[in-house]
């Protein structure tokens, strides 16, 4: 479902969004009369939790605060009860199997890429270990490079997954509304 969509580098809101609950709750708690603050709120619900956004290469905690500097919204930014109702909602719209898996695929190489770095670290501290037993140590940081070389080449496997599963979530989600010639099926046609 393309509730939100990026034109021009701005989140713009599609008008059927005022048709769900949750939305039309979160719009109504901004008392702003240009409705400027819903606006932030929704591309920050955007870029927190579709799976288009750029911002999906971080993890949760470092989004969170890249998505609210770059929207120009303040440190001690809070979620209201309404915008958690509307978060859910978007997620629960959003989510396919499709989606559900390429979300998965991209939290598991956010941790092999912390497994690489873990183990980097490792080597790099057992072969600065000035210890007597030096066999032990090179035999444990020979381990661990081999450890680091099977992750490696397993790596560039797992981005042509993820490219995959992102050719296969954008044909689902605009398979379903394309008519022949190219038109599109309205909010309210079969």
């Amino acid at each position: 479902m393309g509730l939100f969509r990026t034109e021009g580098f701005q989140v713009v809101v599609d008008l059927e969004l005022r048709l769900i609950k949750e939305f039309r709750d979160l719009i109504a708690e901004d008392k702003n009369r240009e409705k400027k603050n819903v606006l932030l709120w929704f591309g920050y619900i955007y870029h927190m939790h579709d799976y288009k956004s750029p911002y999906q290469l971080y993890e949760e905690k470092e989004r969170h605060i890249r998505v609210l500097k770059d929207l120009g919204l303040p440190a001690e930014f809070k979620l209201t009860k309404r915008m958690n109702a509307a978060i859910a909602k978007y997620q629960e719209l959003q989510t396919t199997p499709a989606v559900k898996t390429l979300t998965t695929t991209r939290q598991a190489l956010t941790s092999a890429e912390k497994a690489i770095g873990a183990l980097t670290r490792k080597i790099e501290l057992l072969l600065a270990d000035d210890s007597d037993d030096e066999s032990d140590a090179v035999g444990a940081a020979v381990k661990s490079v081999t450890k680091l070389l099977e992750l490696a080449e397993r790596l560039p496997k797992m981005t042509d997954v993820i490219n995959g599963l992102e050719d296969r979530v954008k044909k689902e989600q605009s398979g379903d509304s394309r008519l022949r010639g190219g038109g599109t099926v309205g909010m309210f046609e079969d």
